[in-house]
């Protein structure tokens, strides 16, 4: 079967292979074969390829953390699974193949009817966007959130839960075109990045105290985070999409005690126990069934193109994800 393997960190559209690999072995007790109908190019993978992600794989590796496929044979053991049916695939899989063989406790099932690129992009960022909400600051109905890159697939995700929570949230986007969707969505405020941005958020909200400021951006997009808050407010970095350093100004943190912290999914990730993991899983693919958010795809790339894929997924200024079809249409 074909699969993208990387032997060496580097540039990604230089690292990636396209080749022939062993087929999966027959599933044993407890485990299944699926075959990948799609998996997305997250920022983390073009880290990962680039050698600068938190934690990188022992190599050679077969990358794609998530993503969603068929299962196609059942070892004994694999308690309600069936052939046919559609799974979301494990955390970290290594999806960018056509075929993989997976523990079946470690699959969600998928609903039909739904578009498997939407499905593909239902685990990361629909986790990351509700413990970002959940598990750092205390936020109840009415209080205020900003965010930066919030037209991405987790600003969008953010948005959305926000929004069920009675969290008001106030949008920074890069451009104009980015802000009736978001508002079609649910954002309450959406404004361009830029001067002033501060004093725009200020007039927007009616000098709301806003408590949490979430930086996917880095460099100076973390500065003028910070200086939307509110006194104690607390900056989360959970992204570098700038490739810069995150900067709070001095003033800042003395004389208005904002606080800055990080956030990664995979550490917080072990700390939940799995049933409670599994059955949020469940909750926010639930959400994708009902199209509650729909994340623009830019393009689909077929495994053979996979240098035009990432290349593609690395480009700034995209309407959308990038997604690969290892099965083609």
């Amino acid at each position: 079967m074909k699969a993208i393997r990387v032997d060496a960190f580097g540039p990604p559209a230089e690292v990636v292979r396209y080749l022939e690999v062993p087929e999966p072995e027959p599933p044993r007790e407890g485990e299944i074969t699926v075959s990948v109908e799609a998996t997305p190019i997250n920022p983390s993978d073009l880290l990962i390829l680039s050698g600068i992600y938190g934690a990188l794989p022992r190599l050679p590796t077969v990358p794609g953390k998530e993503g969603v496929g068929r299962v196609i044979d059942v070892g004994p053991g694999a308690a309600g699974i069936e052939r046919g049916m559609r799974v979301l695939l494990p955390i970290g899989a290594g999806a960018w193949r056509e075929r993989l063989k997976v523990h079946a406790e470690d699959v969600i099932p998928a609903p039909e009817g739904v578009p498997a690129e939407q499905l593909a992009m239902a685990t990361l960022n629909p986790l990351a966007a509700h413990f970002l909400l959940t598990a750092l600051v205390n936020l109840g109905p009415g209080d205020f959130l900003v965010q930066n890159a919030a037209s991405s697939a987790i600003g969008r995700w953010i948005v959305t839960l926000a929004k069920e929570r009675g969290i008001k949230t106030v949008n920074v986007v890069r451009r104009a075109s980015q802000v009736d969707p978001l508002r079609a969505l649910g954002a309450n405020v959406v404004l361009v990045d830029g001067a002033e941005l501060g004093k725009r958020i200020t007039a927007a909200t009616r000098g709301a105290s806003i408590k949490l400021g979430l930086d996917a951006v880095a460099g100076g997009a973390t500065t003028r985070i910070a200086g939307c808050l509110g006194r104690g407010g607390t900056v989360v970095s959970y992204g570098m999409l700038s490739g810069q350093p995150g900067h709070i100004a001095t003033n800042d943190l003395v004389f208005r005690d904002i606080h800055l912290r990080g956030f990664w999914l995979a550490s917080h990730l072990a700390t939940i126990p799995k049933e409670e993991l599994c059955e949020l899983w469940k909750r926010l693919a639930g959400l994708v069934a009902t199209s509650a958010v729909a994340v623009p795809v830019e393009a689909t790339y077929t495994l053979d193109r996979i240098k035009d894929a990432v290349t593609h997924a690395e480009r700034e200024g995209r309407g959308g994800k990038i997604v690969l079809v290892p099965q083609g249409r």
